[in-house]
């Protein structure tokens, strides 16, 4: 009987105990594990295992030390149990990316921690991104001359003599100067909808009486951008001119015209930027030969600097061919060029480059050039200087033009094909040289890339931090970018809103690294990495 009492009195003390809520260490329902959630008002993340354990971190401090975290699970009743720190309590709900911890006096926010994918490669402008590339020929204009093509399929079958001959017989066909219509390709990487996309015009040999839009450097080159993303336009202009010694105003005035047309062109495509998705104040003007004078004079060459002979004469019966938007086409698109492209190339009048044209250029060049100089000398020397003296005049190469632009701090890099002579990507029997092709084409690369990629050099923030630093900001202070991006290991990034991002780094190393990174207007894109150095 006393053991029946006992037993009795032991049910009653015990039994309110099974009645009693039960309080368990759990993983909360709803919340993903070994995440982060972030609570802005009390300035700490947490992070759950799946046995309900887990870590939190305080977000104020630079260098944060992952503390012990438990939480209990009571009916509705939550208890998040932080080592060294008041424990947070309330009816937790899970709406979504973010849980709430709801008390008669508070309701505590936590939100998922993630960042915005960061970009990854290959990338716009720099890496070929494309399969397949499309290429469109439109009329750009017309104007008075001789021709505006003039192929030369085998330039090592055909002598010099050959090659005026035909000209001559080119000229001979419209010596009276009918309108010539005008005519460029497009070539754009196909299925791309990418807006405002930098332009790259080329511009082919031939010593301004002869050449095509498609010779075969151009056309390489420019399937080659497209599919990087770039617009590429290979224009062709009026050619020709009347050879007779002494009138050095004649090859001047041809020259003029093909200045003339190539303003034309790019002012046909500024005016249809929007249909062909290109940014007319992002543009790249480049050639060979005949092209990269062309190229030259068109970036510098103002009116007031234009040759008298343009003006015409009564005794050589030539005509006023007027300003240099005054004829081919009569549209109005204004255009910006970024930079210029000088392969081979040359001028006449140095003094055309001056101080405030500051347009960077890139010159490619062989040493040994005997049909444009390198240096200060007369063109193609190759066939007769004596000959060469009557119907041209000395022309600064490209060394020439790089000590002056030196002399004006412009951007100028000069590449030089050393004891090659003209058009370093052929050898004797015009093959393509594969080893100089990729050298010319990577050095375009570059140079553009360079102008369109504005490096982040006002990328600002504490390279050196301690662990008594407040959380680290870091941030942009230029606007070349549309989009701005931060990652990192390690660490959490508190707070990410545009040009900006609120750090802290997790205790455990002496270095870390922030990777930024920005996307542009024009859909490109810059990465860079920055160390971060942990003081002790």
């Amino acid at each position: 009987m006393s053991k029946s009492r006992n037993l009795l009195l032991i049910l009653i003390v015990l039994s309110p105990l099974f009645f009693l809520p039960s309080c368990k260490i759990t993983a909360p329902t709803g919340i993903a594990t070994d995440t982060w959630y972030i609570s802005d008002a009390k300035s700490i993340a947490v992070r759950f295992d799946p046995d309900g354990r887990g870590e939190y971190v305080a977000l104020n401090r630079a260098v944060a030390t992952p503390e012990d975290l438990r939480h209990r699970q009571s009916r509705n009743r939550s208890t998040l149990r932080l080592s060294g720190r008041p424990n947070l309590q309330g009816n937790m709900s899970v709406y979504h990316d973010r849980f709430y911890l709801t008390s008669d006096n508070e309701r505590i926010e936590f939100r998922q921690y993630y960042t915005r994918a960061f970009p990854q490669g290959p990338f716009r402008y720099s890496d070929e991104i494309f399969s397949h590339t499309e290429m469109v020929e439109e009329q750009y204009g017309s104007a008075p001359g001789f021709y505006s093509s003039k192929t030369i399929e085998k330039r090592e079958n055909k002598s010099y003599n050959q090659v005026l001959f035909d000209v001559a017989e080119g000229i001979t066909t419209n010596i009276l100067r009918r309108d010539v219509p005008l005519h460029l390709d497009i070539y754009q990487p196909r299925g791309d909808y990418q807006k405002n996309r930098p332009l790259l015009v080329l511009l082919h040999a031939g010593a301004f009486i002869a050449g095509d839009k498609r010779d075969e450097l151009v056309s390489k080159l420019a399937e080659d951008y497209a599919k990087r993303g770039f617009v590429v336009a290979s224009v062709n202009y009026r050619l020709g001119y009347i050879f007779l010694p002494g009138r050095y105003s004649n090859l001047e005035r041809a020259i003029y015209s093909a200045m003339q047309d190539v303003r034309a062109a790019l002012r046909y495509l500024s005016h249809h930027h929007e249909r062909l998705g290109i940014d007319p104040d992002l543009v790249f003007l480049g050639g060979h030969s005949a092209g990269g004078i062309l190229s030259l004079k068109t970036t510098f060459m103002e009116e007031p600097e234009v040759w008298p002979s343009v003006r015409g004469s009564v005794l050589r019966m030539q005509s006023d061919l007027g300003c240099l938007d005054c004829t081919t086409n009569d549209l109005h698109g204004p255009f910006s060029i970024k930079g210029v492209i000088n392969m081979w190339g040359a001028i006449d009048d140095i003094n055309i480059i001056k101080r405030h044209n500051q347009v960077p250029i890139l010159s490619i060049h062989g040493n040994a050039d005997l049909v444009v100089p390198y240096g200060y000398d007369l063109p193609f020397t190759n066939v007769s200087p004596r000959a060469s003296a009557f119907f041209s005049r000395r022309l600064h190469g490209s060394a020439s033009i790089l000590s002056h632009t030196r002399s004006l701090g412009i951007d100028h890099t000069l590449y030089t094909f050393e004891g090659l002579g003209h058009e370093p990507h052929f050898d004797e029997e015009h093959e393509l040289i594969p080893e100089n092709y990729t050298i010319i084409h990577d050095l375009i690369l570059d140079f553009a890339n360079d102008l369109i990629i504005p490096p982040i050099d006002n990328f600002k923030g504490p390279a050196a931090i301690t662990q008594f630093d407040p959380a680290v900001e870091y941030h942009f202070e230029t606007s070349n970018y549309n989009a701005y991006y931060f990652q990192c290991e390690d660490c959490i990034i508190v707070n990410e809103t545009g040009n900006f991002a609120r750090v802290v780094w997790l205790s455990g190393k002496d270095q870390y690294e922030l990777r930024v990174s920005g996307v542009g207007p024009n859909g490109q894109v810059i990465s860079d990495t920055l160390n971060i150095n942990l003081r002790r």
